[in-house]
């Protein structure tokens, strides 16, 4: 048999590398077979004796792994220690085992591993020999590992130093490389003990073996030209980082901490007091005047082992990652203020060193590990942390960093000018933005720390702030100039390529492309703004300056595509200082630049200029000086698309925050910006310029529909603010606007919808007495086009008509801006709701349902159309009386079942089109249930709507694909779970209900949490309403329900034991579902567990059966449930390893 398993084993192992497809599918299934052979050990040990096969070693190893793991309680004791003993030796000799490859001996190492962590809690006592007494397999194991470290041997040193890896990669918190499906509780014992006893001892042991290498390399530097004293100082420095990244526990830690430390990316390195002598600074025996002080063994070690070895391959890359984890250092043994004050002045002292020499060196991979030391460093510790540090180490390190800020920033111009363009602009990603970060983290924490007055507590804040705000200045003037220079690098590399015509307009070529540079560099940008704001008066000036000079040159150098994106750039540089680029709504002056400029007001005359407004003048030249003459002339090719499209968008921004600017966001508004941007007359004035500037853009600009898009958007911030409505239509040119005069052009449909939205938002600000009337202006010509087109007896007839086709784009775009604005946000009471748009609305909405069969061929009219009504049910809704309702929501159903009818032929949600339609219906009905009806004025209707809505909707879906569009899925399961909560609707008369049940049972194991939750609060609701329906029913129970009560008690049973979730986001809500499916029916859940239980394994039916009764409902007060949540925490953490989840 041991022969024939060896042949077999190797047999099918050759087949696993054959080119045939068949046979390395027999091949698999074969070695599958064979890995669930009883105690194969015999036989494996026979292979790794007697084979030369190196992939048979492989699965052999893999076999005694999966086997021990899997009968582990059930062998003897000296079957363990053969196992174990065999290994040992096996391990011991592959280095005379020429043929085996990286892959088998690591497995080798993890076979190891996972064993001895196996076994590691076992009490059972082994015989020593030689008179040694007994031991447990845990000790007997490590007191191997230690004579192996200790023996002098380099052999056995390199082993014990792959074992010691293997070990901390299947103890640590954050590996799941070891499945043996035991509980949570056990992967934490085995933690806490393996820490406690013997993770520090290890690492002084790797610490004095790293000395030793030290000191052999200083002493024979020659021994770094020998790859194997390379190899093994690579694996020592590999287990040391390991530790180093090693989650610590305390010893009381909850399973619960253990269960969260698998959670999210690295964390800071946070070792427990015991290790405090190796971490911080210690006292050395000295004088007798006092004791001398000793710097941190690690840290100096760390460091001083770099210089050594940082030109060699590899190692280097891993003591920079060490670096970082003790720049990160945080917990107990630093919490004391003397000691950490000292931990911090040292790691500072050797990282300005580092820094120093990397500004020199400009080695990718060094400087990028080094920006993330940095940047742990100060994301850590703040700039509270260093702010009572000695100056002679503080002001050193925040000079060096912002010099190696600007080494990057010359490091990117040399790549970008030999072309390196994807090399720069992953180093920018990699390392220039995370160094930003870095001083962003510094200065909001110093603002923090002036702000809430504490800056006296620190010794030398003052001193250190100076110098942090010299850096910002310096990092922010290079930066905008570096940004400058590279834009120039990449139009003149591309200028040759351009086509002449795109020589004439600059840049304006590119679609989209002040979008692109915007999300592009948006971190960076907000960081280098939050830069610049701490010095705003040297930043505004800075870009003021600038953009006068580059306007100045623009006149002479008409159509110069270098400056035209310089100004693209400044503008970008303004907008990002002066204001969060993020706003859609009036908003607040960043804190910065508000305080800036007030206490600039009190101590300048009030002839010297604000620094905001002179920088916004120079803005608005561009307009006045540049391209508004030119525009006017006919000379719309010598402007730049892009820069007017990008001073739009800063003037879009600005006035949401200057213009008229709020005393309720603004705590002290500087008293010449409220006269220049608050005051009656300046604005006015700026009104009328701008109104005259959109009018002017729109007639010249029509080829163009970016700038058409920034300009309709510039008219919307505008009339975002409803004070501001009123300066507006005070202009003499606010008609000419209004009914779009002078504009010959017709404009695309989507700026017409824009416009409109604006104009919605006027009209709507005019007092109730006028507003029907300019309502009524506002729509004539719109209810003249749509009568004229819609009223044609031979309308279907002309529908395809190109002419026909385009009014109806615009007329839909012209409604849906209209639409779009809620009537109810200008009225301060129901009765003052003239319901203008609604009835505009319904005047057309069944022609516009009956044009959807004819333009299916045509998806932009339909989503159109479904947009139409998206937007009506989302801002139109508010005041609905009973009747209204009725009208409005009964015209939803027909556009549905319009929109399904016809796209039937269009089947799956794969089609693009398709899925487009449904997910606009789903929209639509979730605008419908999230709207609120505060006054409670139809709540059957509505729920009368999601009732055929649903009914349509469902059929169109199926569970692979709605849930392979998360989005679509939440809202439908949103729309289901108000469905479930209906009082007026019963569940079980839904036609598609047991459709909407396979969707909910499909979505409790899909990966998305927010679709579990939604499918658990699905769940939740229907039990709640059940428990009403019997209240009302006198207790009793409709077979319908109970039957579902019983299918969904089993889908979350699964769920919380055959599904790996996280904890911390699901457990809750899936406790919250049981437990009201328990409560509902407790016979049900009796049932699946036992059928639950009937499916295990008879040797551990009893524990589980044990387990399942600690989880009963006491009460139903939170007090009750939060009790049954925690039970439920235990009864998982004792019972998911033990289930079989086949």
């Amino acid at each position: 048999m041991e022969i024939e398993f060896i042949q077999n084993l190797e047999k099918y192992c050759i087949g696993l590398q054959s080119t045939k497809n068949n046979e390395r599918e027999t091949s698999e299934q074969s070695i599958l077979a064979l890995m669930k052979t009883p105690q194969p050990y015999q036989l494996c040990f026979s292979l790794l004796a007697k084979s030369s096969l190196a992939i048979a070693h492989f699965y052999a190893l893999l076999m005694i792994r999966d086997s021990a793991i899997r009968e582990w309680a059930a062998l003897d004791s000296q079957t363990k220690m053969v196992i174990i003993e065999t290994l040992f030796q096996y391990i011991e000799n592959m280095n005379t085992m020429q043929f085996l490859n990286y892959s088998t001996k690591g497995q080798s190492f993890n076979t190891l591993g996972v064993i001895i962590k196996r076994g590691w809690l076992d009490t059972e006592k082994f015989e020593i020999g030689n008179g040694k007494g007994q031991m447990e397999l845990n000790q007997l194991v490590m007191d191997r590992v230690y004579q192996y470290i200790d023996s002098g041997s380099p052999d056995r040193i390199e082993l014990s130093i792959k074992i010691i890896g293997s070990l901390i990669i299947e103890f640590s918190s954050s590996s799941k490389a070891a499945h043996i499906q035991l509980s949570w509780e056990f992967h934490q014992k085995c933690l806490i003990t393996f820490q406690n006893l013997h993770l520090q001892p290890l690492f002084r042991k790797v610490l004095e073996l790293l000395q030793q290498f030290k000191d052999h390399i200083q002493n024979v530097p020659s021994r770094l030209n020998d790859q194997s004293f390379l190899q093994i100082l690579y694996n020592t420095v590999k287990v040391f980082t390991d530790i180093l990244d090693w989650r610590f526990l305390e010893s009381g830690s909850s399973v619960l901490a253990y269960l969260t430390s698998f959670s999210g990316g690295r964390t800071n390195l946070k070792p427990t007091i015991e290790w405090s002598s190796l971490f911080t600074i210690s006292s050395g025996g000295g004088s007798s005047s006092g004791s001398s002080i000793v710097g941190s063994p690690i840290v100096s070690l760390v460091f001083g082992l770099y210089q050594l070895i940082e030109k060699v391959e590899k190692i280097p890359n891993l003591l920079r990652h060490a670096m970082s984890q003790l720049c990160g250092l945080q917990g107990p043994i630093i919490k004391d203020q003397t000691i950490r004050n000292q931990y911090l002045s040292e790691i500072l002292t050797y990282t300005t060193k580092l820094i120093e020499k990397a500004i020199t060196t400009r080695n990718w991979n060094e400087m990028e590990d080094i920006s993330n030391i940095i940047y742990k460093f100060c994301n850590t510790y703040k700039f509270s942390g260093i702010a009572c540090l000695s100056n002679n180490i503080v002001i050193p390190f925040l000079q060096y960093t912002t010099q190696f800020v600007l080494s990057s920033l010359n490091l990117m111009k040399i790549w970008a000018k030999h072309g390196e363009e994807e090399l720069e602009e992953e180093f920018e990603n990699d390392c220039f933005d995370i160094l930003l970060r870095s001083f962003v983290a510094f200065i909001s924490d110093a603002e923090m720390l002036i702000n809430r007055k504490r800056v006296d507590q620190l010794e030398n804040f003052k001193e250190q702030y100076l110098v942090l705000k010299q850096c910002a200045s310096q990092i922010y003037q290079n930066y905008i100039q570096s940004r400058l220079e590279l834009s120039e690098i990449e139009i003149n590399k591309s200028k040759d390529e351009l086509e002449p015509s795109s020589k004439s307009s600059g840049i304006g070529g590119a679609e989209d492309e002040i979008d692109e540079d915007k999300k592009k560099y948006d971190e960076q940008l907000r960081s280098i703004a939050y830069i610049g704001r701490l010095n705003p008066g040297q930043s505004l000036e800075l870009l003021k300056n600038e953009i006068n000079r580059i306007i100045n040159l623009l006149r002479e150098r008409v159509s110069d595509p270098v400056l035209f994106e310089s100004l693209h750039w400044l503008f970008i540089f303004a907008g990002h200082l002066i204001f969060d680029a993020e706003n859609k709504s009036p908003s607040a002056i960043p804190n910065a630049i508000e305080d800036y400029t007030f206490e600039q007001c009190k101590l300048t005359p009030p002839s010297q200029p604000d620094g905001v407004i002179e920088l916004c003048n120079a803005v608005f030249r561009f307009h006045m000086e540049y391209e508004n003459p030119l525009l006017n002339n006919g000379k719309v090719d010598s402007i730049s698309p892009l820069v007017s499209q990008t001073s739009l968008w800063f003037t879009s921004g600005w006035s949401l925050v200057y213009l008229l600017p709020s005393s309720v966001f603004n705590v002290q508004i500087s008293p010449k910006i409220k006269d220049t941007y608050g005051s009656e007359q300046p604005v006015l004035s700026i009104t009328d310029y701008f109104i005259n500037k959109i009018l002017l853009n729109l007639k010249c600009w029509s080829g163009d529909l970016d700038v058409l898009k920034a300009t309709s958007n510039l008219l919307n911030s505008f009339t975002t603010n409803k004070e501001l409505c009123k300066y507006l239509i005070r202009s003499p040119n606010w008609t000419r606007l209004f009914f779009l005069e002078g504009i010959s052009q017709q404009l695309p449909p989507s700026v017409y919808g824009q416009l409109f939205k604006a104009f919605s938002r006027v009209v709507f600000s005019f007092p109730v007495s006028t507003r029907k009337e300019y309502f009524i202006q506002l729509v004539k010509t719109l209810v003249e086009q749509m009568d004229g087109v819609l009223g044609r007896s031979d309308f279907t007839k002309i529908s395809q008509e190109a002419k026909i086709k385009e009014n109806i784009y615009i007329l839909l775009e012209k409604l849906n801006g209209i639409v779009s604005v809620s009537e109810s946000e200008y009225v301060d009471d129901e009765d003052d709701c003239l319901f203008l748009t609604l009835d505009l609305f319904t005047k057309y909405a069944t022609s516009l349902i009956a044009m959807i069969p004819l333009y299916d061929h045509c998806n932009d009219i339909v989503l159109l159309i479904l947009r139409l009504f998206s937007n009506l049910t989302k801002h139109q809704l508010e005041y609905l009386n009973q009747d209204r309702a009725r009208s409005i929501l009964s015209l939803v159903i027909q556009l549905f079942n319009s929109v399904v009818t016809t796209s039937s032929h269009k089947k799956s949600l794969d089609s693009k089109e398709y899925y487009h339609r449904v997910r606009m219906m789903v929209k639509i009905l979730t605008n419908i249930i999230t709207f609120g009806d505060q006054r409670n004025n139809c709540p059957t209707i509505i729920s009368e709507t999601i009732f055929h809505g649903i009914n349509i909707i469902t059929p169109c879906l199926s569970n692979n694909d709605l849930l392979l569009y998360p989005k679509l899925a939440r809202n439908y399961f949103m729309i289901t779970t108000f469905l479930f909560g209906s009082d007026s609707i019963q569940v079980k008369n839904v036609p598609v209900i047991n459709t909407i049940y396979s969707l909910i049972e499909a979505g409790i194991l899909h990966h998305d949490l927010e679709i579990v939750k939604a499918c658990f609060e699905c769940v939740g609701c229907l039990t709640k309403n059940l428990e009403n329906s019997k209240e009302k029913s006198g207790g009793i129970v409709d077979p319908h329900y109970q039957s579902v009560l019983i299918q969904f008690i089993g889908s979350v049973i699964n769920f919380l034991l055959l599904q790996d979730f996280n904890v911390d986001e699901l457990l809750s809500v899936a406790s919250e579902t049981l437990f009201s499916l328990m409560y509902s029916s407790p016979d049900g859940y009796r049932s699946k567990v036992i059928e639950l239980i009937t499916r295990q394994d008879p040797s551990i039916q009893s524990r589980v059966i044990q387990q399942f009764e600690t989880l009963t409902i006491v009460g139903t007060d939170r007090k009750s449930k939060d009790l049954f949540m925690k039970n439920l925490q235990t009864f998982l953490v004792n019972v998911k390893s033990l289930i079989n989840k086949k």
